[in-house]
């Protein structure tokens, strides 16, 4: 099993310097673009909310925006 980890930055340097640590360390690393970020909160909340057969479309975006990480 792949496990991963997601460090928050905004700093462009410490980021790219993570990712040259990760690779010296034979770690497979990629930077998240916002989209992508995005496709992970919609996929958390839908996966959260798999067993609510009533959750309107309306509902299941106030509760994704609400998500910290999709901020």
């Amino acid at each position: 099993m792949m496990e991963n980890i997601l460090i928050h930055t905004e700093n462009r340097d410490e980021i790219n310097l993570l990712k040259e640590i990760a690779k010296k360390m034979g770690f497979k690393a990629e930077i998240l673009s916002i989209s992508d970020k995005e496709d992970i909160g919609l996929a958390k909340a839908i996966e959260e909310n798999k067993g609510i057969e009533s959750l309107s479309f309306s509902e299941a975006i106030s509760y994704y925006k609400s998500l910290d990480k999709a901020k």
